[in-house]
């Protein structure tokens, strides 16, 4: 079922209707909704499809496991991935319910990684303690993103690279000093 209704968000995001996920699906309307009260929640877990969760594993500092881990997260998107990416940011944009519901079913979620990662870089010292770590978070987010989002470019080493200067900078003004 959730494999038909990426099908159509790829293909027919703005239109397609439940009938017609239970046609692509062949499975009984019945079925379809006891899992997905309605099509906004259809679309929400289509749009997370793909998207393994984020487990930040320490090697070295707190800074270099940041750097590792953004600089490489965007290296090897397919297609169908990009795809999925461009419907999350419309189908946000054009209905915040969608956007909210996106957000605490799968957003919040991964961030937690990078969350728990950050509190133990606090418990170590290498984080000061009186750093809000969800503007942390944004910052590091917002700037990958937009490397993608605004700039059209995913992965290249050029973006690589100033996802890596973000995350230094972000770094100089969160990191203890002796």
């Amino acid at each position: 079922m959730l494999g038909a209704a990426v099908e159509l968000l790829q293909h027919r995001p703005d239109d397609f209707t439940m009938a017609d996920l239970v046609r692509r699906s062949g499975v009984s309307r019945a079925a379809v909704y006891r899992r997905w009260p309605s099509r906004k929640d259809v679309v929400v877990a289509a749009l997370d499809t793909n998207r393994s969760p984020l487990a930040l594993t320490l090697r070295g500092s707190l800074l270099e496991t940041l750097r590792d881990e953004y600089q490489n997260a965007f290296q090897d998107l397919g297609a169908d991935t990009l795809n999925l990416l461009q419907q999350r940011l419309i189908q946000g944009l054009r209905d915040p319910d969608v956007q909210r519901s996106y957000w605490e079913r799968h957003v919040s979620r991964r961030r937690s990684a990078v969350l728990d990662a950050l509190q133990a870089g606090q418990a170590r010292g290498e984080v000061r303690g009186d750093v809000d770590l969800e503007v942390a978070i944004d910052l590091i987010n917002g700037a990958a993103y937009y490397q993608g989002v605004v700039r059209g470019d995913w992965n290249s080493a050029e973006a690589c690279a100033r996802i890596g200067a973000a995350i230094d900078m972000v770094w100089e003004s969160i990191r203890a000093r002796p």
